[in-house]
């Protein structure tokens, strides 16, 4: 997948995580969890989602670095 591909795929999934989030934060905190709960699950789960999925484009975006790299040999 091209590099500009996966950084407006990027740029699509982060507003979406975060999104989400603020909902989960919202209805915790509407279901009458503690600040620790609704305020830090949701900023742990958004983190693990965002190290996942940079992770992921990060190995896309190393491999057609280095199948780019081949080409102009």
């Amino acid at each position: 997948m091209h590099p500009r591909r996966l950084l407006f795929t990027l740029l699509g999934i982060v507003p979406l995580c975060v999104l989400g989030a603020g909902i989960a934060a919202f209805l915790l905190q509407r279901a009458g969890y503690g600040i620790l709960v609704w305020a830090l699950a949701p900023l742990a789960g958004l983190l693990v989602v965002a190290v996942v999925v940079g992770g992921i484009f990060g190995r896309a975006a190393g491999r057609y670095r280095r199948n780019s790299s081949r080409d102009d040999v």
